[in-house]
C-alpha cells in the first residue's frame, strides 16, 4: 500500500484547479504561480497516488477515469476542510455549542423569553436547553456542572464559586383577588396591607429574597401573616385568583394575565420594594458559547432598561 501521508492540501487545490480549467497555463494564472512548478506538483501527486490523473496525449488535456474519481473525492475533502474551519471559528465566537439554562418561574414572564429569542436569532447553531428550577436548585445545578447559566431573583449567599450579575430591577405590585376591597384602588401603600393574609413562597427556596419581603413589611409597621405557601410564582397567582389571599409579586407577573387577579401598584416610600432579575454562572473561564449568551442577556436587558425609563408615549 502506498504511503499517502505526503499528499498535501495544496496539491489537492492545485489538482482541482487544473481539473476545472483543463489547461495548465490558465490554472497556474488563477493560482498565482508559474506553470512549470504546477506541472511538477501534479506529476508528484500522480506519483504519490500511483495513477495518472490527466491524459496529456492530446492537444487539450483531459481527466482520466482515475482523475474523474479523484476529483470528486478531492472536492469533498476540501469542502469538509472549509466546513471544519468554519465550525472552529464559530466555536471560538460562541456560535456553535450548547448552553444549559435554568430559571425561576417568574423569569418566564419577563426578560428571559426575549433573551432566548434574541440569542436564537443571532446564534442559530447554538442549542439552548431550558429548565425551570428554584433559586436553591439552580445554584446546586451550577455547582454540580448540570447547568451553565441561571436566572433568578437575588440576593443569595454562601456560594462563593458562583458569579452573579444583576440585569435589571422592576417594582413589586400587589396581586389581589379581583373582588377584593382594595382592588378598586389604582395604587396602594404597603401599610394598607397590614392584617391581610399573604401567599408566599417558602423561605428555604429563596432565603434572601424572602427575607427582603418580610423586612419591608416589618418596616411598614406590620408582620406579614402567611396563610399559604407555594413554590412557583404562577401557583401563587393562581391561589390569589381563587381568593386564598393576596401576594407581593414582581411587576412582570402582570403578563401572566390570570383571570380573577387584579394587580395594583405600590407607592414608593421608605419600605418600597423592587425585584432584581439576575443571571448566575460558575466562576472561571466560561466557554465561548456561554460567554456569547451572557453578552446577549446584557444587551437585551440594557434595551429593556432604557425602554422602562421612557415616558409611555415614547415606548409605543
Amino acid at each position: 500500500m502506498r504511503d499517502i501521508s505526503k499528499i498535501e492540501l495544496r496539491q489537492l487545490r492545485q489538482f482541482c484547479m487544473v481539473a476545472e480549467e483543463l489547461h495548465f497555463r490558465r490554472a497556474a494564472l488563477r493560482l498565482g504561480m508559474a506553470q512549470p512548478p504546477l506541472s511538477q506538483a501534479i506529476a508528484k501527486l500522480e506519483a504519490e497516488i500511483g495513477a495518472s490523473l490527466f491524459d496529456r496525449s492530446h492537444r487539450q488535456i483531459t481527466l482520466t477515469e482515475a482523475g474523474i474519481a479523484f476529483r470528486a473525492e478531492a472536492q469533498r475533502l476540501l469542502l469538509q476542510l472549509e466546513e471544519a474551519v468554519g465550525i472552529a471559528r464559530s466555536a471560538e465566537q460562541g456560535r456553535v455549542g450548547r448552553v444549559r439554562v435554568t430559571f425561576v418561574g417568574a423569569a418566564s414572564y419577563g426578560l428571559l423569553p426575549q433573551i432566548v429569542q434574541a440569542h436564537r436569532a443571532s446564534h442559530p447553531r447554538v442549542e439552548i436547553m431550558l429548565q425551570e428550577r428554584t433559586s436553591v436548585q439552580q445554584i446546586a445545578s451550577l455547582q454540580s456542572g448540570e447547568a451553565d447559566i441561571g436566572f433568578l431573583r437575588p440576593p443569595f449567599f454562601g456560594a462563593s464559586d458562583i458569579r452573579c450579575e444583576t440585569l435589571l430591577r422592576e417594582p413589586f405590585v400587589v396581586a389581589l383577588p379581583e373582588d377584593h376591597r382594595l382592588a378598586a384602588r389604582d395604587r396602594l401603600q404597603l401599610t394598607e396591607l397590614a392584617g391581610e393574609g399573604f401567599i408566599m413562597f417558602p423561605a428555604h427556596e429563596g432565603p434572601s429574597f424572602h427575607a427582603r419581603i418580610i423586612s419591608a413589611c416589618d418596616e411598614a409597621g406590620f408582620a406579614m401573616r402567611v396563610v399559604q405557601e407555594a413554590v412557583q410564582m404562577h401557583m401563587i397567582v393562581g391561589l390569589v385568583a381563587v381568593g386564598i389571599g393576596i401576594a407581593l409579586v414582581p411587576a412582570s407577573l402582570r403578563k401572566l394575565g390570570r383571570a380573577g387577579v387584579a394587580y395594583r401598584d405600590l407607592d414608593p416610600g421608605p419600605s418600597a420594594l423592587d425585584a432584581e432579575f439576575a443571571m448566575i454562572w460558575r466562576r472561571g473561564e466560561p466557554s465561548s458559547a456561554i460567554t456569547a449568551f451572557l453578552e446577549t442577556a446584557r444587551a437585551v436587558a440594557h434595551t429593556q432598561t432604557i425602554a422602562m425609563r421612557m415616558p409611555p408615549s415614547q415606548t409605543m
